[in-house]
């Protein structure tokens, strides 16, 4: 047998002295010692043409212990996001609960979906119809509805007075502006409060008939309404002995304003407003 190997073979060996090598050099040593014992065994054809093949066999015989080497090496390298040779599990997504829509009519306790610009839910318990994006307690028909809760449109301007309900403040815009101007308003009692909504913060703005105001002095009459805002396409107003509930918040850059309205209603009725209330959220 030959020890002398050419220097395609000296390059493959010398990847191969590697400990994690060693094995498969041994298998190529052997099979190398093989085709050289081969190569020196008598036969019927020329030298030119044994050493051409010899020279082949070597090649082709390199080249595949090398394929060996490099799939038993794959075998031995660490995987990657494994522990043990066990595959890291993949958690798998959780899933965004799908909340039923804010319909007309009559609801089923549970929590629902207001679709007004911004993803906003509540959560009503039994008694309670929806008026999108509002729910409300009480008798059918605006004016005889006992409870009311949802979100405002926009607010641009607000009474000065809201007896005579004529001059118009414009709003700034922001959320110290509207509380001001509600603060300020003639004609209105309001009660201030720094609150959450939905987990942000919020100034919740409680509303009532300013104290020894004479309704019937009023541009409505006594049977009308105290003008308070106006949004553009139509003003929020009290009747007469109803009280008003609005926070106002900023989230996203964005003021948002809801607003509450309760009238004769009850010590239990009240209590239900004001789980709603809190029941509101922000985003699924």
């Amino acid at each position: 047998m030959t020890t002398e190997r050419d220097p395609r073979t000296r390059i493959v060996l010398s990847w191969l002295h590697e400990d994690a090598h060693e094995d498969a050099e041994r298998v190529l040593l052997r099979a190398l010692d093989e085709v050289d014992a081969t190569s020196q065994h008598g036969g019927s054809w020329p030298a030119r043409r044994l050493t051409d093949m010899n020279s082949f066999a070597k090649l082709a015989i390199v080249a595949a212990a090398v394929v060996v080497v490099v799939v038993a090496g794959i075998q031995f390298l660490p995987r990657s996001g494994t522990s043990g040779g066990q595959p890291n599990p993949t958690a798998a997504p959780t899933a965004t609960p799908t909340l039923a829509p804010l319909t007309e009519g009559s609801l089923a306790p549970g929590r629902y979906a207001l679709y007004d610009g911004l993803l906003t839910s509540l959560e009503v318990p039994a008694g309670w119809t929806g008026k999108p994006p509002f729910v409300r307690k009480g008798a059918d028909g605006a004016d005889g509805a006992n409870m009311w809760w949802g979100p405002s449109g926009p607010v641009r301007q607000v009474f000065s007075d809201a007896c005579p309900g004529e001059i118009l403040k414009p709003v700034d815009g922001t959320l110290r502006g509207l509380v001001d101007a509600l603060d300020a308003q003639v004609g209105t009692d309001a009660t201030v409060t720094e609150v959450t909504l939905g987990g942000l913060p919020a100034t919740r703005v409680d509303l009532v008939k300013a104290p020894g105001l004479d309704l019937s002095s009023c541009l409505q009459g006594a049977d009308g309404p105290l003008k308070i805002w106006d949004n553009g396409s139509g003003y929020f107003g009290l009747s007469p002995g109803a009280r008003g509930i609005v926070y106002v918040l900023e989230k996203d850059g964005k003021l948002v304003v809801f607003i509450g309205v309760t009238f004769d209603a009850t010590a239990s009725d009240l209590a239900e407003l004001e789980g709603v209330i809190a029941s509101t959220q922000f985003g699924p």
